[in-house]
This record gives structure tokens, sequence and C-alpha cells, in this order.
């Protein structure tokens, strides 16, 4: 199995092979040559590069949602000046865009999501292959267009519908709890288990 992932980069059903068994794959450092801990200082340098924005504010979650594992870092951004956030009562409703952002390979996949703030805490939800690449309602032409200029100049590229939704054609068990039935190449790359 061979996925096309922008440009002229592919994954390899071996390269997929390791992406499940923790190991790293890409062509630049530190995805290339890297470690864990290197990886983890890139993809923080790409995020706090958001603090500028004049459009977005976000929330980050670095640690595998405080227990078990995650393949990825989940970047939630949402608009700047709670213009995505509808209150009602003591909660907050914040539309925005979840990015799971790979650890172990130089790519991403974002999708519409929702977040709610209480008193007591909140609530917020994990993408699946059918919210990649929708985003929430209203005018978001500004902002996608921010994100992907600052994941372009740090070469991670996002994946395409077509490519996080092919099922993967050879056995292997992934530990995750994001699996919706089959294993598809989503799982391959954004797996988290508690």
């Amino acid at each position: 199995m061979i996925i096309e992932k922008g440009y002229n980069m592919i994954f390899s059903e071996d390269e997929l092979r390791q992406i499940i068994a923790g190991k790293t794959v890409g062509d630049f450092y530190p995805y290339r040559g890297g470690t864990q801990k290197q990886i983890l200082f890139f993809i923080k340098e790409l995020i706090y590069k958001f603090d500028k924005s004049k459009l977005l504010d976000y929330d980050v979650d670095f640690d595998s949602y405080g227990c078990g594992y995650s393949s990825y870092v989940d970047l939630f951004l949402y608009k700047k000046n709670r213009r995505s956030t509808i209150v009602k009562g003591n909660s907050d409703y914040i539309d925005g865009i979840s990015i799971y952002i790979s650890r172990l390979a130089p790519v991403a996949v974002l999708g519409v999501n929702q977040k709610t703030k209480h008193d007591s805490g909140g609530g917020y939800g994990f993408l699946s292959t059918k919210s990649i690449n929708k985003l929430p309602e209203g005018d978001w032409k500004n902002e996608i267009n921010y994100i992907k200029q600052r994941f372009e100049k740090n070469n991670i590229t996002f994946l395409s519908n077509k490519i996080v939704n092919k099922k993967l054609d050879f056995d292997v068990e992934i530990s995750t709890n994001l699996s919706e039935d089959e294993y598809k190449v989503f799982d391959a790359l954004f797996h988290w288990m508690d």
C-alpha cells in the first residue's frame, strides 16, 4: 500500500507499520534523525507562533489528554474576541477547528469541533474521519488561510479525506480508542489509547 501525502511524498506499508509501532518517519529533521523530545519541541514552536495571531486563540494538549498515549498533539483553534463562542446560561459553546499534529510523521489533519466550558469543567470531542476537512459554520476563510500558511512554513502537510479514509490493506493491531470500524490510514497516524 502506498499513500500519497502531498507533493511527491508517500507512505509505504512499511512506513505505516513503523508509525503504528511508534517509530518516526519523515524526510527532514526532527522527524528524520530526531528524538521524540525534539519533535515535541518542533511542534511547540509551531503552535506558539499562534500567540501572535490577530485572528485566532488556541488551546493545546501536549499530554495525551493527561493519560495514556497519543501519537499526535491536539490543537484547538477558535476565533479571537469570542467571535465563535455562544453563551447559554453559565456555559460557553466554542466553535472551532481541531488539528491533530502527528508526533510520528510531518502530517496533520483538521476538522470541525466544539468545546464547552462552564464553572465545573467542560467537554470536548475527538476528530473522526467524518469531520476531517469540515469547518464550523460561518466564514473561516481568513483563519484557514492563516493556519495553512503557518503549517506550510514548517513543512507539515494536511492530509485529504481521501487519504485518511483509505482502509489499510494489511493485517495489523492498533492500540486506539478512536477507530470507527476497519482500520484506516487515520488510525495508523492518529491513534490514542487511554
